[in-house]
């Protein structure tokens, strides 16, 4: 009995063996009968160029991921795997790594910051100082940046250098500079121009943002040496509609004669809105007087028995 259950696993084993030999040997001819290629070089080119390609030679390609980088535009091929010029099988799986270009800073606003200040800035958004100019201030003490380029809100790449403008402080004797008015009364600049004997011409312009009488900008700008400039100029915010007084007027009005007693209803519309007047019930020939305060263009509607009549202008 037992030499027959010793022979069972002996043709068990055997069997076993030959399948394991069979599929080893069917794999192998599976695989080897796949041509092998030589891996071409599509980095720097766009997914759909590299998908096209490898598809063409029987490939298949995958997307492992995206980085930044300044030397490679977004949405090109940044590194495959395997590499260009490996030997490999038909049909095998390239990995790709996608570009996103170069990664974009904005530059903050350093503008009336200290050097130290400025620089710190500029670290904490991966950026850095270049080349540091000095100029003569009567706005800003010494010390203090006064501009910058690239300009505020501007987009750099990473490690970019931002060049900065230093004040230097108030310039020596026989170097005029033109001050900053803007927001300052016009006839501040006036006595100004007057004690360092400069021609200024003063220009009204309408401005909702300034008040009248105060100058919205001047030219040149704050900070310019006005030695070559035969004469500044400066633009002085208007007055506005806005600001008209009110006005006393009397309104006078008959009533009609025919008929009998009416109700009048007066209505007044001017810069302030509208607003009723009279409502009252009156005989035939009354004579209506009522004074009115108004501001701005007006006018009095005249409604009687709830109809209306007319509107009168008043001057």
């Amino acid at each position: 009995m037992l030499k027959k259950i010793a022979l069972v696993f002996l043709v068990l084993a055997v069997i076993a063996a030959a399948v394991y030999y069979s599929f080893n040997a069917v794999m192998n001819s599976v695989i080897h009968s796949k041509k092998e290629i030589v891996l071409p070089d599509i980095t720097g080119k766009s997914l759909i160029e590299a998908v096209e390609e490898m598809s063409a030679l029987g490939m298949g390609l995958r997307k492992e991921g995206e980085e930044f980088n300044n030397n490679v535009p977004a949405g090109m091929v940044l590194r495959q795997a395997p590499p260009a010029g490996m030997n490999v099988r038909e049909g095998k799986v390239i990995k790709v790594t996608i570009s996103q270009g170069g990664e974009m800073i904005y530059v903050p606003d350093l503008k009336g910051q200290t050097v130290r200040a400025a620089d710190i800035s500029l670290k904490s958004s991966v950026l850095m100082i270049g080349e540091i100019s000095r100029k003569y201030s009567v706005v800003k003490e010494k010390g203090i940046v006064l501009s910058q380029d690239p300009p505020a809100g501007s987009s750099v790449d990473k490690d970019a250098v931002i060049n900065l403008v230093i004040s230097d402080g108030i310039p020596p004797e026989g170097i005029l500079l033109m001050p900053n008015f803007a927001g300052k009364k016009g006839t501040d600049a006036k006595e100004w121009a007057v004690k360092e004997s400069i021609t200024a011409e003063m220009k009204s312009e309408p401005s909702a943002a300034v008040l009248p009488g105060n100058i919205i900008r001047q030219y040149p700008e704050a900070d310019t040496d006005i030695s070559k400039f035969e004469s500044v100029t400066f633009y002085v915010a208007a007055e506005t509609k806005s600001e008209k007084s009110l006005s006393e007027t009397v309104f006078n009005y008959s009533m009609p004669n025919a008929g009998g007693s009416k109700r009048i209803r007066l209505v007044l519309t001017d810069d302030n809105g509208e607003k009723t007047v009279l409502n009252a019930v009156r005989k035939p020939g009354t004579k209506i007087s009522i004074p009115l305060q108004t501001k701005g263009d007006a006018i009095v509607k005249v409604y009687i028995n709830k109809v209306f009549i007319e509107d009168v202008i008043l001057n």
